[in-house]
């Protein structure tokens, strides 16, 4: 049978404070973790499934892994298949996917794979708008989740913001309306519409939180690093850090949010984004801090 060595990861999710009943969001690296799990085995689909049973036991029966198979692809081909649409937020989600379609939640653009005990609770939530107020985010906030990344910074996989933005309307998105062909696990097919938040597509670019909003984040130690024998992980508080962005958007700051506007990619440099390369030299700052030589 493949194993894994797991030790590390363990000691990170010690140092995180993650427990028994903890409630976790995973954003994996795929070829970091199969790098410094070391298995046997190049299944990708069996490590993956190895990992996850590895976090669930971190957590126990009363905690809870929660990890995004987004789609977004729903929206232009105007089909969703709850079983076999793959997800497109990382390889990790997606080789799970296959064996746990079941555990998919319902919403076609911002999906998830629940386990644990919240996740009944979380399958059953049939909300339209992707990101409003009765969505999966606001459950994730009143559950206390903690975003956890496995390989890189936890920006790269904060859509929670998106969720931010929808609560207080912000100016540069809008509310858009999609329909699509659906097919669930149980293989009913049925027509529906849902809708997201989405930039304003003469205005926005791109939208995120700024270097500052990071900055505060570890300040306030709403986030926190570690970095072991090449691994590089992050937590987040996503209540403590959603309280922290409502606060600046009520006084109308856009301090800890901004966006990018369209055809100013690069004049903008106080957003961080996963794909620019802020990030990478953020990470990169970060392990320097604990006087560790990365070799990228």
């Amino acid at each position: 049978m493949t194993k894994i060595e797991t030790s590390q990861f363990t000691n990170i999710l010690d140092k995180f404070n993650i427990k028994k009943g903890s409630n976790i969001y995973v954003g994996v690296d795929m070829i970091i973790l199969v790098k410094l799990l070391n298995p046997k085995s190049r299944n990708l689909r069996l490590i993956a499934d190895l990992f996850l049973k590895f976090l669930l036991s971190s957590v126990g029966k009363s905690g809870t892994v929660v990890i995004p198979v987004f789609n977004l692809d729903c929206v232009s081909k105007k089909e969703f298949d709850q079983k076999n649409s793959p997800g497109q937020s990382g390889m990790f989600g997606n080789l799970l996917l296959k064996k746990y379609y079941k555990h998919r939640t319902k919403h076609p653009m911002y999906s998830f794979l629940v386990f644990g005990n919240k996740s009944l609770k979380y399958m059953s939530i049939n909300n339209k708008n992707a990101t409003g107020k009765n969505s999966l985010w606001k459950n994730f906030n009143d559950d206390n989740f903690e975003l956890i990344t496995f390989g890189h910074h936890y920006v790269r996989s904060l859509t929670h913001v998106h969720y931010l933005e929808n609560l207080v309307n912000i100016s540069y998105r809008l509310n858009k309306t999609f329909q699509v062909n659906y097919t669930d696990v149980d293989r009913k097919k049925f027509t529906a519409n849902y809708s997201f938040f989405a930039r304003k597509l003469d205005i926005c670019e791109f939208s995120s939180i700024t270097k500052n909003c990071d900055r505060i984040f570890f300040k306030h130690n709403i986030a926190k690093f570690e970095y072991q024998n090449g691994l590089i992980c992050f937590k987040l508080n996503l209540k403590k850090a959603s309280n922290l962005i409502l606060k600046s958007f009520n006084k109308n700051s856009n301090n800890l949010v901004s966006y990018i506007k369209i055809g100013k990619e690069h004049k903008n440099k106080t957003i961080l984004s996963g794909d620019d390369g802020t990030t990478f030299n953020l990470e990169k700052k970060y392990i320097l801090k604990k006087n560790i030589i990365y070799k990228f």
